[in-house]
Formats: structure tokens, sequence, C-alpha cells
């Protein structure tokens, strides 16, 4: 029976250590490090063919052999491995790890049981797309249903609500409601121009501490502190365009006012 793996000695290979810190997996040498190798072994690059293993430190374990070697393996063998790393090597990796038959020399059973994993992941890929689309399409017709008897009993109420109308005039009267509905609704006023109106307005000329302003589309409420007699205040403070100052509210203790100012918009209405 036709062995399916064999394991050469070490002396029919080519070795060679590389500094790799950003490699740390076995299988062909990575076509950045063939020049690399190419200086670090005695035959011609072109003619061999390199696998590699990870040894710790940044390093790789280099393992090649002769091309036209391989070329019978690799139509036989399923494996072709080193019997152990060279003594002289300054390195250490598993020699299992450094397996010859890979890449262009691929036995075919290999990658046909390779091709089979796939399509048989293909097939389970493409079986779940398959039931999920079946499952939306239930979904959707269902839904679709759902509307239909809506719509079958609405026009079914209709008819018991005012019977002999036609649908169509309901249609129209409802979209004429919709539409008044729609115009009554006004757009409301944007309260940023009024916080600024405020602003513009406080005096810059009269120790005041704001405390607290609220602005809002029915006005502006404003809190503040003064030392000692308000009228200064009160005096240069000015309502904004369109809004009128009420009454303020004044709270006296220990020498400072808490004024609650309000501002209202006029009767005709604020600006927009």
């Amino acid at each position: 029976m036709t062995p399916t793996a064999e394991r050469w000695p070490c002396e029919r290979f080519f070795w060679s250590v590389l500094d790799a810190p950003g490699w740390s997996r076995a299988g062909p040498l990575p076509p950045g490090l063939l020049p690399a190798f190419a200086d670090d072994v005695p035959a011609d690059a072109d003619e061999l063919h390199a696998v590699c293993a990870p040894a710790g430190d940044g390093r790789l374990v280099v393992c090649a052999a002769r091309r036209a070697d391989l070329a019978q393996p690799a139509r036989t063998l399923r494996s072709v491995t080193p019997e152990r790393l060279p003594d002289a090597l300054d390195a250490t990796a598993d020699p299992r790890s450094l397996e010859l038959l890979c890449g262009p020399f691929e036995p075919r059973c290999v990658r046909r049981a390779r091709l089979r994993r796939h399509a048989h992941a293909a097939g389970i890929l493409l079986l779940c797309a398959a039931l999920v689309a079946v499952g939306l399409a239930r979904r959707a017709a269902h839904w679709s249903r759902v509307a239909t008897d809506a719509h079958d009993a609405c026009l079914a109420f209709a008819e018991a609500a005012a019977p002999g109308i036609p649908p169509e005039a309901l249609a129209a009267e409802l979209a004429r409601l919709r539409a008044l509905s729609a115009a009554a609704v006004r757009t409301p006023r944007d309260a940023s121009l009024l916080l600024a109106a405020v602003l513009n307005a406080w005096p810059d000329d009269v120790a005041a501490e704001p405390q607290g302003l609220t602005v809002s589309q029915e006005g502006a409420s404003v809190s503040v502190s003064v030392e000692g007699d308000p009228a200064p205040f009160l005096a240069a403070f000015r309502a904004p365009h369109g809004y009128r100052l009420e009454d303020p509210r004044l709270n006296a203790s220990r020498g400072v006012t808490r004024l609650a100012l309000r501002l209202r918009p006029h009767e005709g209405g604020a600006p927009p």
C-alpha cells in the first residue's frame, strides 16, 4: 500500500532562520522574505519551494526543497515533512508544521477535500439564505392580507354608517377634513429670536446678577438679583419690540432684591 505521508531526512532540505516579527503562521514563505532567504542558501531560490514556521522571538524557521524533488511526491503523497531540524540550526520549531506539499505542490486529494468543504459550507449558506427569503416573503404576504382585511373592514363600516354614499365621496370628504386640520395647525414661533431680543435689551450699565432665564412661545421669564434699590435696573430694562413687561414681583432680603420679570406678547401678537 502506498504511504500517504513521508518524513525526509533533514539533509535533503535547505534551511535558514529569518527575522520576521510580523509573521506568526506556518505555511509557504511570504514573497517579501524570498530575497533574504535567497541570500542565505547555497542554491538558486527559483529552483526551491520554501515553507516556514514560527520559532519564537519574531523569527521564522525556513525549510526548502528542490521543486524537481517534490513533483512526483505531490502526485502520490498527502504530506512531506522533515524528520527533524538540523542540530546546527539556532532555532526550534515543530518539524510537522513544515509541510512541503502546499501551495503549487498541494496534492489533488487535499485540494478536492478542501473544495468539498467549501462547497458544503456554501450550500449551507445558500440554504439559510433561502429559508430567510421564504420567511420574509411569507411575512410580507401576511401583512398584505392584514392590510387588505383592514381596508375592507373600513369600507364595510363606512357603508353601514352612511348607506347610499359612495366610498369615493367618503374618501374625498376625509381628505378635505385632513387638509383643514393641517391648515389649522400654526407653525410655532422660533424661541431663539426672543432669547436674542432679551439679551440685547439687558442693561449693561446697571449692576445685576442674573438668576434664571426661561424662554418659550408664550413669552419669557427673567429672574435677577440687584443690590439696594431695583429702580435703576427696572428703568434701564426695556421690553423687546412686540412684547410688554408685566408688573415685576419683588422680594427683598438683607439688602438684596430679587426681581421676577415676565414678558408677554402684545394683544396683536409678537413678531414671528
